[in-house]
């Protein structure tokens, strides 16, 4: 215990005597002017003392300034980054924009080729059943549209009005099997009928041999049927099969219109010549 006193009452005269030197050395009065050179000598012994402290409060503020700028920097990526984000988006709704606005030009520009009266709409909904091919338009009866009437756009067929409500209709595709329309090779002048196929083709039925129907030939809507104006396309012949014992050939044909893409349409509106009956639901 003696022992544990005299080491605490050895480190209070030590701390006494440095701090009695510092008050000699760093804030000397006149009584001390005679003892300068012995302020001096202090001065020089504590030198190192001063110059660590020194370094260590340059240090510590060093760090804490780049601690404040890292901060600084970490908030202005994030502003940054959100600022790319939105800059993104709106490139992303100017491109929707610009192709939107080109297919709206594209869909009246081909109206003004069509001899009858057309109804610009937009493609709502799409039917996922697998036994009916069908997309929904955001317009119906009140805009004038009824059964049966085509449904176009600048790249061809996309099928018939089959149902119709206030503000919704339904298009049954040219891929459905319960669609049929006369048609014919636009080449060769060829008539067949033009039946859904599923997925996004069609068949050509009653085609004989003789009949001069080659891969690649597109085929158009004869008119004769008052289904579809005459000349909208239908698609292209993508195989021809000749098999002996049948009596007509196997025609398979590519729709034009890819129907899981188009979003915008047109409805000619006019009652056709034959009315329409789809197949049973």
């Amino acid at each position: 215990m003696g022992s544990f006193f005299r080491n605490w009452w050895r480190l209070l005269v030590a701390v006494a005597l440095l701090a009695a030197a510092v008050q000699l050395f760093v804030r000397p009065s006149t009584a001390l002017e005679g003892a300068e050179p012995v302020r001096a000598a202090g001065v020089v012994l504590f030198r190192p003392f001063y110059t660590a402290a020194d370094f260590l409060r340059g240090g510590l503020s060093g760090v804490w300034n780049r601690y404040v700028a890292l901060v600084g920097v970490s908030r202005e990526n994030e502003r940054l980054r959100k600022e790319v984000t939105e800059l993104r988006e709106r490139i992303h709704e100017t491109r929707d924009a610009v192709l939107e606005n080109r297919r709206l030009k594209e869909l009246l520009r081909y109206s003004e080729t069509v001899e009858r009266r057309t109804l610009g709409a937009r493609v709502v909904g799409h039917d996922v059943s697998p036994w009916f091919r069908a997309i929904f338009l955001g317009a119906g009866s009140e805009a004038g549209i009824e059964d049966g009437m085509s449904v176009v756009t600048p790249y061809g067929a996309v099928g018939r009005i089959h149902k119709v409500h206030p503000g919704l209709s339904e298009v049954l595709l040219v891929s459905d099997g319960r669609f049929a329309a006369d048609v014919m090779v636009e080449r060769s002048r060829v008539r067949a009928i033009a039946e859904g196929a599923g997925g996004n083709f069609c068949r050509l039925k009653y085609v004989s041999p003789a009949h001069d129907v080659a891969v690649g030939d597109r085929i158009v809507f004869s008119g004769f049927d008052g289904s579809m104006p005459k000349g909208v396309l239908l698609g292209t012949v993508v195989s021809v099969d000749r098999p002996k014992e049948n009596l007509f050939q196997k025609v398979k044909v590519q729709c034009a219109v890819n129907f899981q893409d188009v979003e915008e349409v047109m409805v000619i509106l006019s009652r056709p010549s034959v009315p329409f009956r789809a197949g049973k639901d």
